[in-house]
């Protein structure tokens, strides 16, 4: 005899004891859809998420954040500054860490921020695909901070403007105090931009410190302004702001490729080179994915990104393909400016104090 459905449903229930709470139901229907759909159950219960300080360019930092969420399901936010600001935001966040991998940007901020506690050590297995040049800065950083890239800084002119003012473009250091550039150069400010700094320290190594911010105060009249960052002088020169100006090459090939009138010179005395930086923060709200984003950002595939961008960099990976606009300054001459000595927290701070008071201060 068939039962009343009301009857059937009471026979046929689980006794309370074995009946499962709602929530648990709900977990185990999800799991089963999860599981049919080729889903992970643990993108369900938990959503992976990772949050990285970007001091990369622009167009770098966005892709980056876009391809790894992509290949690895982690939810990333990835934002950018210059490296002078995400290191005041770090040391003020210090006792609560919201971001979780610093990503790019010169590297002496990020080994000042390793020197004071900052940034915590991590030996990826992706370390030994690195060239040799960027896996020896790694390890005297004591493995708190992996290079990833290297640029170099030249003179970015604008062949329209110098032409119409009578001018040639600068070949040398010692050509940009020349009175005919009084107010036709633009450099960034180092205290608040890594490719500042960079300068700074090249001129250091240069022509020694004393040297150095002598020739700084020389050069001051002809500078018109300090930027907050290091990639406003492509597009200022580009534009016909200025006639010249002094930042990574890469900034000027970007505006060469977009078609502007714009001409590169690598400073005839020899120049400074900066290696990209990454490091994990210390206290970062998810370790875990911090661990794979920055064993993925190591790997050839990531690193050859830079391909697709305005980013012309020689990147760490020693397998990765270098783009021809950016190798043909991989035998410029070169400086040796030392990463470790400019990075000490000691050292920076103290040649950032003395540019403010002699450089900055005047300059306003």
């Amino acid at each position: 005899m068939r039962l009343p459905w009301s009857i059937a449903r009471r026979a046929t229930a689980a006794p309370p004891c074995l009946r499962r709470p709602w929530s648990a139901r709900l977990g185990l229907a999800l799991g089963v859809v999860a599981l049919l759909a080729g889903v992970p159950q643990s993108t369900f219960a938990q959503a992976r998420s990772v949050v990285v300080y970007c001091s990369h360019d622009a167009d770098a930092c966005e892709l980056a954040g876009k391809t790894f969420e992509r290949e690895t399901g982690i939810r990333t936010s990835i934002v950018r500054k210059a490296t002078g600001e995400y290191y005041a935001q770090l040391r003020a966040e210090r006792d609560k860490p919201r971001a979780d991998v610093w990503y790019g940007g010169t590297i002496d901020p990020l080994l000042q921020a390793a020197g004071e506690g900052l940034l915590t050590e991590y030996r990826s297995p992706k370390l030994g695909e690195l060239a040799p040049w960027a896996q020896s800065i790694t390890e005297r950083s004591g493995f708190k901070v992996a290079a990833i890239y290297k640029i170099i800084i030249g003179f970015g002119t604008n062949r329209e403007v110098l032409a119409r003012r009578k001018l040639t473009a600068p070949r040398c250091w010692s050509d940009l105090t020349g009175a005919a550039y009084r107010k036709e150069i633009e450099m960034s400010n180092p205290v608040t931009s890594g490719t500042g700094y960079t300068i700074l320290a090249t001129l250091v190594t240069l022509y020694g410190e004393d040297g150095a911010f002598a020739y700084l105060a020389k050069l001051a009249p002809n500078v018109v302004r300090y930027t907050q960052s290091g990639t406003a002088q492509g597009p200022s020169v580009a534009r016909g702001e200025v006639g010249v100006g002094v930042s990574f090459v890469h900034e000027f090939v970007t505006q060469q490729l977009a078609g502007f009138p714009v001409d590169i010179t690598i400073p005839c005395e020899g120049t400074g080179a900066a290696l990209g930086g990454m490091a994990i923060v210390a206290g970062a709200p998810h370790p875990t994915e911090a661990r794979t984003f920055y064993d993925w950002a190591l790997t050839r595939a990531a690193q050859e990104l830079a391909n697709q961008t305005k980013n012309l960099i020689l990147p760490a990976n020693a397998s990765a393909t270098v783009r021809p606009e950016a190798a043909r300054f991989a035998t410029a001459p070169m400086l040796d400016v030392d990463p470790m000595k400019f990075g000490q927290p000691d050292e920076r701070k103290r040649l950032l104090g003395r540019w403010q008071r002699e450089i900055g201060d005047a300059a306003r």
